[in-house]
């Protein structure tokens, strides 16, 4: 029998996107979210920065900003050791426990950063339930438990243990409705169906527990967290229709289906949720952010920690129906100007509870149907700071697994076997998300020191650099943020970024012209350069050259229809021109997707007033009064508005505030700089005292000598004939020689860390070293560097790349056309880098010549390293005609 207690089911999908939910539901691919669309509302989801999953859904939960709740990463450091985030880390009550204080039951399942959890009215799964070791299970014995603060009341483990899934336990019939040729597929070559089986076993293991709790218990709220579609989004998005440009045909045909297939199987998890809850049950889907699928696409994924997240759209989706949620039927979304921040007191609203004061949202009143919301409180936290659940106890063994699982998807960076290494990393990068989610709030002044903190253990990072700069920019440093940019120029950082911070620095100082030659010169190198676009309408909208401003600005929006600013740009060039139904139109599309830009509702309420519709006008400019109180402008609009509809009162009253706040502003902002100038002054000198002792005498640049070229290009042939000739080199062998390369590769394998850790280039110094193209930007520019670089036709590079990955049993997974054209720009791009940077020898040596003759090569290296290399016959030895076998 149906309970009558009033209940609301919240589900999270991670990476959830509209763009590819609405044309399944267009399609009656998803049935249950068609439901939900016909009863309630729905709309986007601004998402956060960083768009991690730990700080993303602790943030939903909570409704604090990463800087209250304490969850900055996938990990942290607990008793000198790296460890999964859990609820011992969150330092901000949750909605599960603000429902508990009034004898609410929470089913918590599968949710970030609740491991250990333990409040009397909360049924606790916890996200470390699904988590299966990767070897195949023949018995229950195989499989051991879950480790301690999984559960919660312990007893669950019981019933909820047996319940879990292994992927290999998943039924091949089950993988052919998400690849339906998977007979074809050889999977002890290609690794992707077990990765994807791995994925699905976890949603069902999360969704049979869940289940079981809301069937068998009561409850009020159930919370109910999915990470499925995220990971297989970032495993099979590349294949997924239509087809990137690259993507091998073959694994296009196997692997298209798989991301569709993945959402219809969570819209029907979703109805068998819908149906437990029962018909006096309101639901709620949510997704911390979206995922590129469409021509956003990113076709190189930084090689930084979660470099990956470029994936990510800055949007994610909320939809609700049901009891005690409005009905606006229809696929238009009627949500508007929603963000993460919003959900947790949406909840405690839907309960009839009051949103508090410190909570970074409101209460979403597209969504809740009650006019009548109880007014704030000041704080749910206890007087005092609220008791924390105990660390949970992580075996070492299981420690490691969780570790290198958020390795494997690309989360976090391969820890150092060193843990001291290791905790000082995972330290600097927490420091760094946490950075980064204050500035995005707007907090660059908390912001600062910590991005100063993370610049002094990674001077050489030009990512922290360029954070830095523009952390520098919006607290008015533009010398400090100068000087941070100056930093990383030369020897072989990407110029375009760089002139794109300058941009940013010339724009703070008033140098609008200075601005657009720099931008006008990053468009000449990369035209498609990340970010150009939005920044150039920026410029030439301060320039008043409004008609190309607008052309930029659509060419913005036509590449993404969700980026606010450029609507906000075109609405306010139509103004300019008189165009107030257009204005009006790409103004209502900027403040839907963001609520904050108030350039946007200005131009809004503008638009309207134009067509004399008065009084929504002045409800808009009431808005913007209310968020900026100090800006002049909108309030001498308002207080026209005001006047002309006879609330002359009202109008006086409105200026006599605004000079007031004006004041203010004002005086908090000549104080926020001096304080500003002072704390950085005061930092920089505790930092120089700190150095001083240990740097009287400064650290003498290495001297290196470095091999480079795309994989394939003879860089360990180059390696070998550096050692034969008498250069010592740096290789520590373990990547065995084989088939591909018979004399052995010759590298290092910790120089894959150089991006996050320059100084694996320290023992280095006076040898040689094998660098590929692709990390030659992360080189510290300090040290001395003489380069040989090889090249050779790149249709050759590209079929031996394609031989070797098939003598190792491995399908390409980009066509060859596609790889040709990528790694000739590359290769270019690299080339001239060395070739202008100063302070570098640069030889350029090509692999057919040397193969066909090597004496002329051997001489000009050992007139590049004179008293260091000798060419001799056994040197020349080193090159086997034979074993250049892709000659195209």
């Amino acid at each position: 029998m149906p309970s009558l207690r009033r209940r609301l089911l919240v589900v999270g999908w991670d990476s959830a996107d509209w763009n590819i939910i609405l044309p399944l539901v267009k399609q009656g691919g998803m049935p249950m979210m068609a439901r939900i669309l016909e009863n309630g509302v729905h709309g986007n989801l601004a998402t956060l920065e960083p768009s991690l999953s730990p700080m993303l859904w602790t943030t939903i939960a909570t409704g604090h900003h990463a800087a209250e709740h304490g969850v900055h990463g996938f990990t942290e450091v607990r008793d000198t050791q790296v460890m999964p985030v859990s609820a011992s880390s969150r330092r901000r009550r949750a909605v599960w426990n603000i429902l508990s204080d009034h004898g609410l039951v929470t089913n918590l399942v599968g949710w970030f950063a609740t491991q250990g959890e333990r409040d009397p009215n909360v049924r606790l799964v916890s996200n470390l339930y699904p988590h299966a070791p990767r070897k195949p299970v023949t018995g229950p014995g195989d499989w051991q438990g879950c480790p301690p603060g999984t559960f919660w009341p312990e007893s669950l483990a019981a019933s909820l243990e047996p319940l879990r899934l292994h992927p290999t336990e998943l039924p091949s019939d089950v993988m052919r409705l998400f690849v339906p040729r998977l007979p074809e597929i050889d999977q002890a070559r290609d690794r992707r169906p077990f990765l994807l089986a791995e994925r699905l076993a976890e949603s069902f293991t999360v969704h049979a527990a869940a289940t079981s709790l809301m069937e068998h218990e009561e409850w009020d709220l159930t919370m109910v967290y999915y990470r499925a579609i995220d990971e297989i989004a970032h495993l099979f998005m590349p294949f997924h229709p239509p087809r990137m440009e690259g993507a091998p045909a073959q694994d296009f045909e196997r692997y298209r289906d798989v991301v569709t297939a993945t959402y219809r199987l969570h819209d029907l998890l979703l109805a068998r949720l819908v149906d437990l809850a029962g018909p006096e049950a309101a639901v709620m889907v949510v997704s911390d952010h979206g995922f590129h699928s469409d021509h956003l696409r990113p076709t190189f994924t930084p090689r930084i920690p979660a470099g990956i997240v470029v994936w990510h759209r800055p949007y994610g989706i909320v939809a609700a129906a049901g009891p005690g949620i409005r009905q606006a039927a229809g696929v238009t979304p009627t949500v508007r100007s929603a963000s993460l921040n919003d959900v947790a007191p949406t909840i405690l609203g839907w309960f009839g509870l009051p949103r508090a004061a410190d909570m970074a949202g409101h209460p979403l009143r597209d969504v809740l149907a009650s006019e009548c919301l109880p007014p704030d409180i000041p704080t749910w936290e206890v007087a005092g700071g609220s008791p924390l659940p105990p660390a949970p106890s992580l075996g070492d063994s299981e420690r490691r697994q969780l570790l290198d699982h958020f390795v494997a998807l690309g989360y976090i960076d391969e820890l150092p076997s060193d843990q001291s290494k290791a905790v000082a990393e995972t330290i600097r990068e927490n420091r760094w998300q946490l950075a980064s989610a204050l500035m995005h709030a707007g907090r660059h002044e908390e912001a600062l020191p910590l991005l100063e903190a993370v610049w002094d253990e990674s001077p050489h990072r030009a990512d922290v650099a360029q954070r830095l700069a523009h952390c520098r920019v919006a607290l008015g440093l533009a010398d400090e943020a100068q000087q941070a940019i100056d930093d990383v120029l030369g020897g072989f950082r990407n110029e375009t970024t760089i002139l794109l911070v300058r941009a940013t620095i010339a724009l703070l100082r008033g140098e609008s012209e200075k601005a657009l030659a720099h931008l006008e010169a990053a468009r000449a190198r990369d035209p498609d350069a990340r970010g150009l676009d939005e920044q150039l309408a920026r410029v030439l909208m301060i320039l008043r050259r409004r008609d190309e401003a607008e052309v930029v600005a659509r060419r913005v929006v036509e590449r993404d229809r969700c980026h606010a600013p450029a609507w906000g740009v075109i609405a306010r060039c139509a103004l300019a021109r008189g165009d107030s139904r257009t204005a009006e139109e790409a103004a209502r599309e900027s403040v839907a997707l963001d609520g904050s830009q108030a350039p946007a509702r200005v131009s809004l309420a503008m638009a309207l007033a134009a067509q004399g519709r008065r009084e929504e006008a002045i409800e808009h400019l009431g808005v913007v009064r209310r968020s900026h109180p100090g800006l002049l402008p909108p309030a001498r609009m308002l207080a026209d508005l005001l006047r002309r509809v006879g609330r002359a009162g009202e109008a006086d009253a409105v200026m006599r505030e605004a000079w007031h706040q004006r004041g203010v502003a004002r005086s908090r902002a000549m104080e926020r700089q001096r304080r500003v100038r002072e704390d950085a002054a005061t930092r920089a000198a505790a930092r120089g005292a700190r150095r001083s002792p240990a740097k009287a005498d400064p650290v003498p640049p290495l001297d290196i000598v470095v091999v480079s070229g795309l994989p394939r290009s003879g860089t360990s042939l180059m390696m070998q004939i550096l050692r034969a000739g008498g250069v010592e080199v740096l290789a520590d062998g373990i990547r065995a020689a084989d088939d591909s390369n018979p004399e052995g590769y010759w590298e290092y394998e910790a120089i894959k860390r150089l991006p996050s850790d320059p100084d694996v280039l320290n023992a280095a110094d006076g040898k040689a070293v094998k660098v590929i193209t692709t990390l030659i930007p992360s080189l510290p520019r300090r040290h001395r560097y003489t380069v040989i670089g090889m090249v050779r036709p790149i249709e050759q590079v590209v079929d031996s790349q394609r031989a070797m990955l098939a003598r190792n049993g491995i399908t390409p997974r980009v066509e060859r056309d596609a790889l040709i054209r990528m790694q000739t720009e590359h290769s270019r791009r690299v080339r001239e880098m060395l070739g202008a940077a100063d302070g570098v020898r640069y030889l350029e040596v090509s692999f057919p010549d040397l193969v066909a003759d090597p004496w002329p090569v051997l001489r000009k290296v050992e007139s590049l390293l004179p008293g260091r290399f000798r060419a001799a016959p056994e040197v020349a030895a080193c090159v086997r005609s034979d074993l250049h076998r892709e000659r195209g």
